[in-house]
């Protein structure tokens, strides 16, 4: 299980909500040789100069930074640590929403979590629709909405 600090995840979202306003705003730094932009390292994302490298996909936004940033995860790729961080759900609902993932495959809404994860109601879903989608674009892009 990943140790829990909070002052070290409260600071490791700070740093990434600012990481991704600098990218995401285009902003520029007087020492740096042009505009600011996430780019992909290998298969990380890192804060470089736009243009020297291939942008990153608004989809591999770290979760630390989609916390800071206020948007919703996705709901059939994180992580159980992932999901355990959604304000509504705990570890064991966490773990029981990844163990159905897997055993029955992608949710087709959010809604759906309340027909195949037993402790899911209708109180919960509401607690946690504004932190996850399940399908279409992410927000993360700017395009559409969640589900």
């Amino acid at each position: 299980m990943e140790p829990r600090v909070a002052e070290t995840n409260a600071a490791r979202a700070a740093l990434w909500a600012a990481v991704a306003v600098v990218a995401f705003l285009g902003a520029s730094v007087p020492s740096a040789p042009g505009a600011l932009a996430l780019v992909r390292d290998g298969s990380a994302c890192r804060l470089g100069v736009a243009g020297s490298a291939h942008p990153c996909e608004c989809s591999a936004l770290p979760a630390d930074a989609r916390a800071a940033l206020g948007l919703p995860q996705p709901l059939n790729s994180a992580s159980a640590i992932e999901l355990e961080r959604v304000p509504g759900l705990g570890p064991l609902r966490a773990s029981a929403i990844a163990a159905e993932r897997e055993r029955g495959g992608a949710f087709e809404s959010i809604q759906a979590l309340s027909r195949r994860v037993p402790g899911i109601g209708p109180k919960t879903i509401d607690r946690i629709r504004p932190h996850l989608f399940a399908v279409g674009p992410d927000p993360a892009c700017g395009v559409g909405s969640p589900s």
